[in-house]
């Protein structure tokens, strides 16, 4: 039950397996390769999935742009398991009141960490909750045959930690999909708004750049159209 233990060890192995650069990369890969062996291994147990479902309503009920929810539901998925955090302390307090334990505070401090920690790795499945249920009680020093008690109504509450924990996702992608609409809205007034203005010049028009569009301005009669005087002149050149 020492799991604490072995995702420290890992985390310790994968920094030094870092460091050796390019001896390590042989190994890094293997464990790649492992991950994704054991991914496809349960998707093909599990078809009635989170993710896919989250997916599917944020982008096709909520308009949510696939960039952002396509990036932020996975690590969400992953990473911000509140639900399931609250749930595995209020497991652990219930456990430690059932057999008369007093928690201190360190002991407490011990279970917000270790839940924390623990919903981050914990995987995004039915009961997965339950595994990292019996770290803390180990972390505590309570017994962990007392899991069979939260079997009993993991059915039920798993359902609503899932419902906090997509709910936590759809309220982060939404605001990012707002947000970044928002800019790009500010962003598009501001290339309306911007136009060049500039005086024509008679006497080096040919120096003017193409480019630049004049804005309606007004020219005296006399710069826009040739005199009488010259036109007389050239009828009699002619």
């Amino acid at each position: 039950m020492n799991i604490l233990g072995l995702v420290l060890f890992a985390l310790v192995l994968g920094v030094a397996l870092k460091k050796l650069g390019p001896e390590g990369e042989e190994l890094i890969r293997f464990f790649n390769s492992f991950n994704e062996a054991t991914m496809v291994l349960v998707s093909w147990i599990m078809c009635s999935a989170t993710l896919p479902s989250m997916i599917k309503c944020i982008e096709d009920n909520n308009g949510v742009d696939k960039r952002i929810s396509r990036f932020i539901l996975p690590i969400g998925a992953t990473v911000n398991m509140d639900g399931a955090a609250i749930f595995q302390c209020i497991a652990a307090v219930f456990i430690a009141q059932l057999n008369n334990y007093k928690l201190n505070i360190g002991q407490i401090f011990t279970i917000l960490v270790t839940a924390t920690a623990s919903s981050v790795g914990a995987a995004g499945i039915p009961a997965g909750g339950v595994l990292t249920i019996a770290i803390i009680l180990e972390a505590i020093g309570l017994p962990t045959n007392d899991i069979s008690l939260i079997l009993a109504v993991d059915w039920i509450v798993d359902r609503t930690t899932t419902v906090v924990n997509v709910e936590g996702d759809a309220f982060g992608a939404g605001i990012l999909h707002y947000l970044n609409e928002k800019e790009a809205k500010e962003k598009q007034i501001e290339l309306n708004e911007v136009y060049v203005e500039a005086v024509p010049n008679i006497k080096a028009e040919e120096e003017t750049s193409p480019l630049v569009m004049h804005k309606n301005q007004a020219l005296p009669p006399s710069t826009l159209l040739p005199s009488t005087k010259d036109v007389e002149s050239k009828e009699s050149v002619l």
